[in-house]
């Protein structure tokens, strides 16, 4: 993972590495930091959004919960239901 080290000692990514990682848009990143689901920093004189490492962390953590969750689900069972009564 490629990250740049923050002042704060808080491991930061940029927009577009963000993207990569996730194999997303620069776009899909933005929405979600819109969204609150990734935390970023603005060093002062930088104008670029730097996304926190843990956020990104956490993101991927609930990307992958949510997709072993609607993996496990099963399918609802097929009933033959037959009207006799004609």
């Amino acid at each position: 993972m490629l990250s740049t080290e923050h002042p704060r000692d808080q491991k930061v990514l940029t927009v577009s590495e963000t993207a990569a990682l996730f194999g997303r848009s620069t776009s899909w990143v933005r929405d979600e930091i819109a969204g609150g689901r990734l935390k970023t920093l603005h060093p002062a004189g930088r104008r670029p959004f730097l996304v926190t490492e843990a956020s990104v962390n956490a993101l991927q953590r609930f990307i992958h919960e949510r997709s072993r969750a609607a993996a496990s689900r099963q399918p609802p069972a097929l009933r033959l239901v037959v009207d006799n009564t004609k």
